[in-house]
């Protein structure tokens, strides 16, 4: 049985929240750290864009500021994604090794089915979406912000997406971070995005409304941060049949968050 760190970091700003992903990779590439499964939140909330997006272009800054929201690159790609009442989850160790299997898919695959392993502890009825690669190369209308469409091995229920994932690969290792919605907070999204009508905005909230499912709506009450990191840790040590041993940051892993914490500032 292999052994792998659980990483509870709770809430932080998102400029730390992205480093600390990004200082986990680079560790596992590196064979300085262990094979990492974290949980964490964002305070204050956060609007996220991928790496090659340009924030500018993408999101209302001066709506993003009166709301207090922290505007920060994610390391992986993908579009603006709202991290508010949400647990986040991330994954890094090996490509190649079991679990995680070799190709993109087969890694999105097995965390997924851990997830859902997780999932399953609170009592969640939940799969992967249907969605072929072939389907999401014949979608001609333009990209949506993340939380719109379920992409192939992403987590629904009663067909609306639960959880929505990103993954980057550095050499042989890979990381993949994931929004899990705990309440509707997701939605507000709407709000802080560029778009070219107020027609269209109502059109995305009303997307995002009906083709999006959180926890607290699915189990009918409000569940706590420590609840579902609980559930979730017990879930990837069934399904992947590891010592999943609890842990937190090195020195050498906490300087390195620190140094490299700017780089995930999209306004800086």
């Amino acid at each position: 049985m292999s052994t792998w760190r659980f990483l509870d970091s709770g809430a932080d700003d998102g400029a730390t929240n992205m480093a600390v992903d990004a200082v986990l990779l680079s560790g596992v590439e590196a064979g300085t750290a262990p094979p990492t499964i974290r949980v964490y939140a964002w305070r204050p909330p956060a609007v996220s864009i991928g790496h090659a997006q340009d924030a500018g272009r993408e999101l209302d800054l001066v709506e993003c500021a009166r709301r207090g929201y922290d505007v920060v690159v994610r390391p992986t790609g993908g579009r603006a994604v709202l991290h508010a009442g949400e647990l986040t989850y991330s994954v890094a160790g090996r490509a190649g090794q079991a679990p995680l299997g070799c190709s993109i898919a087969q890694t999105y695959e097995a965390v997924s089915v851990a997830l859902l392993a997780g999932l399953a502890e609170l009592g969640v009825a939940a799969e992967l979406a249907a969605v072929s690669p072939e389907d999401a190369r014949s979608r001609t209308e333009p990209s949506p912000p993340c939380f719109v469409s379920a992409g192939r091995f992403e987590i629904v229920v009663r067909g609306r997406k639960l959880v929505g994932s990103a993954q980057r690969r550095s050499g042989d290792s890979v990381l993949q971070h994931g929004s899990l919605l705990l309440d509707g907070s997701h939605v507000g999204l709407a709000e802080i995005v560029r778009v070219a009508s107020e027609d269209q905005r109502a059109a995305l909230r009303a997307a995002l409304e009906q083709r999006t499912i959180d926890l607290s709506t699915v189990l009918g009450r409000p569940l706590s941060f420590d609840e579902v990191a609980s559930a979730l840790r017990k879930g990837f040590a069934s399904r992947w049949e590891i010592d999943l041993v609890p842990g937190g940051l090195s020195e050498r892993e906490s300087k390195a968050v620190t140094t490299v914490a700017t780089e995930y500032h999209a306004l800086s």
